[in-house]
């Protein structure tokens, strides 16, 4: 009931916390990557961290928003789950994306409040070797240089300056601040384009401690991911202003949100502990039918054009980018590593069912009116005019128990409000129903209970959906990403034929000091040689950020 508690809690305190933010808070937020030069086809590491406009590390947003951009086009976008004010994520770059210089721009929903000028970006180069153009002639191209940050100096070396392929080393940091909030290690292979990175410097210039205009349109993500729809109707319509918009996530358990509406038919949904690719289900209460919820886009999408500079590749490095494009091709061939992001999901109601009727416990029959009426206690089917409503049994003023008018349906997780669409349900394809007796809380609107619907497949089969019932394929915040790295401390293991073509041989990003001045970490190396870049980068709690650099080489001796 903890989680129920809070949403219904968020609404009736929206207002406060808007007046509250727009006032005396502002929120920033600084993006970290494991490089700056990627080929097709590889995932671009992600740290995210927010701050206040001092840069003293917050936990105030839970979501954040990453697009990559090029000229003024968000060409891939993701959200990533902030915990205690830091996050990572990942995006994989397709195959076709064109070669050249990009924009990553990172922002929370309480941050566009103020505009895009608030904005954290960070540039990167994308190198396409099936769509490239070499240039023996042309060096190449540079991207100007931002200012080196001043901050806290620390140390960072490897305990050895060359290896061998598939070798294991070490990591050494020392000098650490006692308060580091949050630290992350990259070691990858040295780039020969030079790309102008935000530093700290840079960061903490771009901040406005108390801006003219805050437009308190965008509410801050406090327990998870807002889901932003609109309230349509059909024709030239407008939709009641007393209908109910309602959002759930199909599957097991309850995830089930009431929707908040704003002036302008906008729809705010508050949900909590979905992650990953879902399916969605919205439908309206109190509609005839003539009124839909259509999901919003949350990202920008579309922001101001940056003139970036052209991207030429000197021929020289030709040899070099075909082994890096071969290795990778060949590592993600044989890795048995998945990047796709499953959704994963916890049930928002956690509460024990009133009542639980496993089906094949009970005489099997044919229609559903049968089951309520001969063993289902606390639910039944009415009829009202030409149609069958359901009723649940919720608790009185006098300690008692009537039907009440109001249910909430599931199937599968799926709201309901055409009840007709359930009696005349094959209940031979049903698992269990469940029913919680009421008066149940969501989002500050109450039900008079639930009648919760499982089938055996877990997939509504059968099930004709009509009216304001809409079913949405969505992207929700990543989940934490965890970095793939081979383990060679056999000989056995080191004599794999399986291919290791890793150009970032360790991503660690967030790495727990616990008030030490020095940690060691271990990484292997890959099957791919050159040299390879140590960076480290971190913030403390009183907003100060640490940085060090170093460097190794790698061998086939």
């Amino acid at each position: 009931m903890r989680k129920l508690s809070c949403i219904v809690m968020l609404y009736f305190v929206f207002n406060s916390i808007e007046c509250f933010a727009s006032e005396n808070f502002r929120e920033r937020i600084y993006l970290q990557t494991d490089k700056h030069l990627y080929l097709a086809g590889e995932p671009i590491l992600i740290k995210l961290v927010t701050t206040d406009t001092e840069l003293v590390p917050t936990a105030f947003s839970r979501i954040a928003y990453v697009e990559l951009v090029r000229d003024s086009i968000a060409e891939l976008q993701i959200m990533v789950e902030l915990r205690n004010g830091v996050g990572t994520g990942q995006m994989i770059l397709p195959a076709n994306i064109p070669s050249g210089y990009y924009r990553l721009i990172a922002y929370t929903q309480f941050m566009r409040n103020e505009g895009s000028r608030v904005f954290f970006e960070r540039n990167i180069a994308i190198l396409n070797p099936f769509l490239m153009d070499y240039h023996p002639t042309e060096t190449a191209e540079k991207t100007p240089q931002s200012a080196e940050n001043q901050s806290f100096i620390i140390s960072v070396q490897s305990d050895q300056t060359a290896y061998a392929t598939r070798e294991r080393g070490e990591l050494v940091i020392v000098d650490l601040p006692e308060n580091m909030h949050t630290l992350s290690v990259s070691i990858a292979g040295k780039e020969w384009l030079s790309i102008a990175a935000s530093s700290a410097t840079l960061f903490q210039r771009n901040q406005t401690k108390r801006p003219a205009e805050f437009s308190d349109m965008f509410l801050p993500e406090l327990e998870g991911h807002i889901i932003t729809g609109r309230l349509v109707g059909n024709g030239n319509g407008e939709p009641s202003s007393d209908l109910l918009p309602a959002l759930s996530f199909p599957g097991e358990g309850i995830n089930f949100f009431t929707g908040r509406v704003i002036d302008n038919g906008d729809v705010r949904f508050i949900t909590t502990g979905n992650l990953g690719n879902s399916t969605v289900a919205t439908t309206v209460f109190h509609s005839d039918g003539n009124s839909r919820v259509d999901i919003q886009s949350p990202f920008i999408t579309q922001f101001s054009p940056t003139k970036m500079p052209v991207l030429h590749l000197d021929s020289a490095f030709y040899e070099q980018l075909l082994e890096r494009s071969v290795a990778l091709q060949l590592f993600r061939f044989f890795s048995d590593n998945p990047l796709e992001n499953q959704a994963t999901s916890e049930p928002f109601l956690q509460i024990t069912p009133t009542e639980t009727y496993l089906l094949s416990e009970f005489t099997r029959f044919t229609t559903m009116r049968e089951i309520f009426t001969e063993f289902i206690i606390g639910a039944r089917f009415r009829r009202r005019a030409d149609n069958w409503e359901m009723s649940v049994l919720r608790r009185t003023d006098r300690d008692g128990y009537e039907f009440g008018n109001l249910p909430l349906v599931l199937f599968d997780g799926i709201p309901v409000s055409d009840h007709n669409l359930i009696f005349n349900y094959d209940p031979l394809l049903v698992e269990r129903v469940c029913v919680f007796y009421g008066p149940l809380a969501f989002g500050g609107h109450v039900f008079d209970g639930i009648i919760n619907f499982t089938t055996y497949r877990r997939q509504h089969e059968g099930l004709n959906f009509t009216g304001s019932l809409q079913i949405w394929s969505y992207t929700g915040p990543q989940m934490p990403v965890r970095f793939f790295a081979p383990n060679y401390s056999t000989d056995k293991q080191r004599n794999s034929r399986i291919p290791d073509g890793r150009h970032t041989l360790l991503w660690h990003p967030n790495v727990r000091t616990n008030g030490k001045n020095s940690v060691r970490l271990p990484f292997y190396t890959s099957d791919l040689t050159g040299e390879f870049q140590i960076t480290v980068e971190g913030i403390t709690t009183d907003g100060t950020f640490v940085h060090a650099t170093s460097s190794f080489t790698v061998s086939d001796d």
